[in-house]
């Protein structure tokens, strides 16, 4: 039922943000069929609600990090930045005679940005404060996941991070070129931009719903255990250092036990496993060998992976060690084994042959 829900919140997030953009898309199609200069009640509506999409990607972003994430009253402050473009087009537009409204959109040459510059400056500033805060909140992310996984190259949403990067830097250009045509007054053709517009709006929106699917399939998000521990590794300001003893406790567990040998080994299980709490393990880890869990537990791997490779095994191939030493990626062993040993596996192998 916990994963029904936590579904159902990615995809009221996902819907919405598709259906900010698709209303701003829709707006570029009604003016450049005329409708809107027939029918001006209905110009900027999808500039309006396409304002919905930068809250919506930015909840759904914290819906993938979140195993428990659901909407919540504090949620609803998010709707400031739409209940305050409501409140300004329905006194500057919406409320005027029909003549003025004609007059307006005649002046418009770009398709539902308002004449304002402080105005269309205000929208894109909302856009691209959001789509960097969502970046930003990813890259903190990706980093906490290694104080808890061993296997986090599926944990860390690249995906999105380039996603939402790209994204904002379309956002950019559209910025650039709205102080281009307002303040420099250099125009280009407007079917070009429709044109391009549309073009990344429908390639965005397949792309999230897409990865948006495989995601949860993948992964989940972090347990509330597991989010309190990060919390608490942010918070943590102890001065005072692990023992020897903790240390060498650790070490000998991992030596005589060879936990590591899980490939979905976490932070929880290894300090199930050792009988201790997983935010002392944290402690020991982070303090008393200065790494993350994820280079802790690889260290032991790339270890072990040489000692087979030095052994020769007949007729085991790199593969096999690889997933014998840990590993279930075959670009994080090649990446993780020449960080530690300065050669590729094929190349430490043959390095004597």
């Amino acid at each position: 039922m916990m994963a029904m829900n936590h579904m159902t919140e990615m995809i009221s997030c996902v819907l919405s943000g598709v259906r900010g953009i698709a209303a701003g898309y829709a707006e570029m199609l009604l003016y450049s069929a005329g409708l809107t200069a027939r029918h001006p009640n209905f110009a900027y509506l999808g500039t309006l609600l396409s304002v919905l999409q930068p809250p919506a990607i930015y909840l759904y972003t914290k819906s993938l990090m979140r195993r428990d994430f659901a909407i919540k009253p504090r949620h609803w402050v998010h709707l400031l930045p739409f209940c305050a473009a409501a409140v300004v087009f329905f006194f500057a537009y919406y409320l005027q005679p029909v003549e003025v409204k004609t007059e307006i959109l005649l002046e418009q040459d770009l398709p539902g940005m308002p004449t304002s510059l402080p105005l269309a400056l205000v929208i894109h500033g909302v856009f691209l404060s959001y789509l960097i805060y969502s970046v930003h909140s990813l890259r903190r992310f990706a980093a906490g996941v290694k104080d808890i996984f061993s296997d986090v190259e599926s944990k860390q949403m690249s995906w999105l991070k380039v996603l939402l990067s790209g994204y904002a830097v379309l956002w950019t250009v559209s910025l650039l070129y709205c102080l281009a045509f307002y303040v420099f007054k250099c125009s280009t053709e407007i079917e070009y931009v429709l044109m391009i517009s549309g073009a990344s709006g429908f390639l965005f929106i397949n792309m999230l719903v897409i990865q948006a699917l495989k995601q949860s399939a993948v992964f989940s998000g972090l347990t509330n255990e597991e989010a309190g521990l990060l919390e608490e590794r942010e918070a943590d300001k102890e001065t005072v250092l692990p023992t020897d003893e903790q240390k060498n406790c650790l070490e000998r567990f991992m030596n005589s036990e060879k936990p590591f040998l899980n490939a979905n080994l976490s932070v929880n299980q290894l300090a199930k496993q050792m009988g201790m709490s997983p935010r002392d393990l944290s402690f020991v880890i982070n303090h008393g060998f200065e790494k993350n869990f994820f280079d802790f537990v690889g260290d032991y791997r790339i270890r072990h992976a040489t000692e087979l490779l030095d052994l020769r095994q007949e007729g085991k191939t790199i593969l096999e060690v690889m997933l014998d030493s840990g590993f279930n990626s075959k670009s994080v062993f090649n990446t993780a084994f020449k960080q530690k040993t300065g050669m590729t596996p094929t190349q430490y192998r043959n390095r004597s042959a």
